[in-house]
């Protein structure tokens, strides 16, 4: 959407003065949303419209794809986030695609592309947010200082203390849905299309929704186990659930990695219907058992203690959920 070199292109002459805020934005998390509201309420007390700059991908998976971390969310997952993000007035998202020309730019390269192609007047950041090659040498100040030379107002958001993208993955990815979902001010959530897939949970008398999810390789999941969730339908309808993410150990010749969500109290066709599913708690790590007997009473003795400890997840859980 955007050039790879600040240099290459003219000003857009139609575009009304911005107010701008750059950086990774994975999981749209509650320190993510104090800058959105800062950057919004900035740009209606001066009349700017306020844009988001993001990327559709990790800027690690170019710069140093060995360390670049799985994501908390899709691109298009962000995308809508942030569009909808209720401020006034409305975002305006440019989600850029970042490739091997951006990684020499500097944070002066970046404030001057804002500024002279983008319109630019008054940037956002984050306490912990920086961009351009040398960002992550710099303090808050020396972008403010920065801004001042290149007649840009630079203002720095409130710090929400705790909260960060690498902090919610690692959450995530200890299993504790919990501490997820007080940094992303949600509970943590999967969301995709429901594929058919080969009816197993249906012969143990449990059917269960296979989740498809496009982007698999690149996204964060949480240890395998079986979790507490609540998944949202493609209608708005909410419904308390079981789900497992693993491999389906105790199933011989499908070690494929499968998240499956039994829906309780629930008996109608969902197939090819794009669903949302919110992992609040972890029961218990996935494990094989000796027989499809035992492991269709396991199923059982998880939706009773799935039933038990739904009552201690407020329904303001449910209703932070985002549409699938």
């Amino acid at each position: 959407m955007q050039p790879t070199n600040p240099t290459d292109a003219a000003t857009d002459m139609t575009a009304p003065p911005a107010a701008a805020t750059v950086g990774t934005f994975d999981g749209v998390h509650r320190g993510h949303a104090v800058v959105l509201r800062t950057l919004a309420a900035e740009a209606r007390r001066r009349g700017l419209q306020p844009m988001v700059i993001t990327f559709d991908a990790h800027p690690l998976s170019v710069i140093a794809p060995e360390r670049a971390p799985r994501t908390l969310m899709s691109a298009s997952e962000k995308l809508a986030m942030l569009t909808r993000f209720d401020v006034t007035p409305p975002l305006e998202v440019r989600m850029l695609h970042f490739t091997p020309g951006m990684m020499g730019l500097t944070a002066h390269d970046w404030m001057r592309h804002l500024r002279d192609t983008l319109g630019v007047r008054l940037i956002v950041i984050g306490y912990d947010n920086t961009f351009g090659s040398d960002g992550r040498a710099m303090q808050p100040e020396q972008y403010v200082a920065l801004g001042r030379e290149l007649g840009l107002e630079v203002v720095v958001a409130p710090v929400v203390e705790g909260c960060s993208s690498s902090r919610a993955r690692r959450a995530v990815a200890g299993g504790d849905m919990k501490l997820a979902a007080e940094i992303l001010g949600r509970p943590f959530s999967l969301g995709g299309h429901v594929g058919r897939g080969d009816r197993i949970g249906r012969t143990l008398g449990f059917p269960t929704a296979n989740l498809m999810l496009p982007d698999l390789d690149s996204r964060l999941l949480p240890p395998n186990g079986v979790y507490l969730s609540r998944t949202r339908l493609h209608d708005g309808r909410l419904y308390d659930s079981v789900t497992n993410i693993g491999v389906r150990p105790t199933i011989e010749g499908h070690p494929e990695m499968r998240i499956e969500t039994h829906l309780l109290d629930f008996d109608e066709d969902i197939y090819d219907t794009d669903i949302r599913v919110c992992l609040l708690e972890r029961m218990r790590p996935e494990r094989k058992f000796a027989s499809r007997d035992e492991l269709s009473r396991a199923i059982a003795a998880d939706k009773d203690e799935a039933r038990r400890r739904t009552s201690t997840h407020e329904a303001t859980q449910a209703a932070a959920m985002p549409q699938p």
